[in-house]
């Protein structure tokens, strides 16, 4: 009998501009138990086949570089205190497969 398995990966930018295309990031990882009929969504849309590769033999899965992307930080200053809040950019991609 399968079982379905989900990866969450959860991408967070401190930064104040937004990592892009051109930046070329790319998630890699080796699933341990191996993944098979994967699936795979970026904040909940999903991406391509021709956006990442997968070994079903391996378990290793990789974005294609520049497929990915990560939203810019937001910076809010405390009135009183004056102290600076960061609240990340996230980007979260989910693969889901069988074992």
């Amino acid at each position: 009998e399968n079982s379905e398995i989900i990866y969450t990966f959860t991408i967070q930018n401190t930064g104040n501009t937004p990592a892009g295309v051109g930046d070329d990031i790319v998630i890699a990882d080796i699933s341990n138990p191996i993944l098979s009929n994967i699936s795979v969504t970026v904040d909940a849309t999903p991406l391509p086949a021709t956006s990442y590769t997968y070994n079903e033999a391996t378990g290793e899965f990789a974005t294609i570089p520049g497929s990915i992307t990560v939203p810019a930080a937001t910076f809010t200053q405390d009135p009183t205190t004056g102290a600076w809040i960061i609240t990340p950019g996230v980007t979260t991609i989910t693969i889901v497969g069988t074992v």
